[in-house]
């Protein structure tokens, strides 16, 4: 059985069907790539699977068990962790106490068991130097890798990206594709990453890719089969991606 099941999800703004009857499994140690356009329904359908939005149709499964309605932070303690586009750290707080906290409210641990997820997290996107410094003082790049410890520290089942390489510099994105797929093959977590530009990334990052244009799917598959594909290419890319 898959870890994660979406199911024909639907979900309305008033006559707008911002997700319309998405379909998508994932499963632990793989990551998928969501792309498409600014306003395809992507973050809605990120939404959905963490609890934010409820949708009007389809249901949300996880490990077999149906989470269509539960609210986000018991979706958080079975194991779902989200890392935002902005970062909104405690700038006057320590690294390590920021990503504590975040192992505290996600995944429910106790202050000891928190600082020590928190360590760990830090260490392994390669924030463990910085980790007594407030985090009003790292650069943007860090502050990236910042969310995404705080995500790792509640120990995931599977890891919610949204855009977390909007911004930075084409290093920075090897850097960060090398860290996800790290995080997918040695933890076993499930990572579901949206990305609307970086195409390159997506090629060396996923596994699958799954594309998005007003609210539906209209390809799913390999990413060098999805991002040449002539729809794709059409509503999309504007031109087939060179390998």
């Amino acid at each position: 059985m898959s870890l994660l099941i979406v199911d024909g999800v639907v979900k309305k703004f008033g006559g707008l069907r911002a997700v319309d009857g998405v379909s998508l499994t994932l499963d632990r140690g793989e990551v998928l790539a969501i792309v498409g356009p600014n306003g395809s329904g992507k973050t809605t359908l990120l939404n959905v699977i963490n609890g934010v939005y409820k949708p009007e149709e389809g249901r949300v499964i996880l490990e077999g068990r149906d989470i269509t309605k539960l609210p986000p932070y018991l979706r958080a303690r079975l194991g779902i962790s989200r890392a935002f586009q902005v970062p909104r750290p405690l700038p006057d707080s320590t690294v390590l106490d920021n990503v504590a906290t975040g192992a505290i409210f996600g995944g429910g641990y106790d202050i000891h068991s928190a600082k020590e997820a928190a360590e760990e997290a830090l260490s392994y996107v390669g924030l463990w130097e910085k980790r007594h410094q407030l985090a009003g003082a790292l650069a943007f790049s860090e502050l990236r890798l910042l969310e995404l410890a705080r995500a790792l520290a509640s120990r995931p089942k599977l890891l919610l990206l949204d855009e977390v390489m909007a911004g930075l510099s084409p290093s920075e994105i090897d850097r960060f594709v090398v860290l996800i797929r790290r995080i997918a093959e040695e933890k076993n977590i499930a990572a579901l990453s949206l990305v609307e530009h970086r195409m390159r990334a997506v090629v060396k990052m996923a596994d699958r890719a799954l594309v998005m244009h007003q609210g539906k799917k209209i390809m799913e598959g390999p990413p060098g089969v999805v991002l040449n594909d002539p729809k794709v290419v059409e509503i999309y890319l504007g031109r087939p991606w060179r390998f």
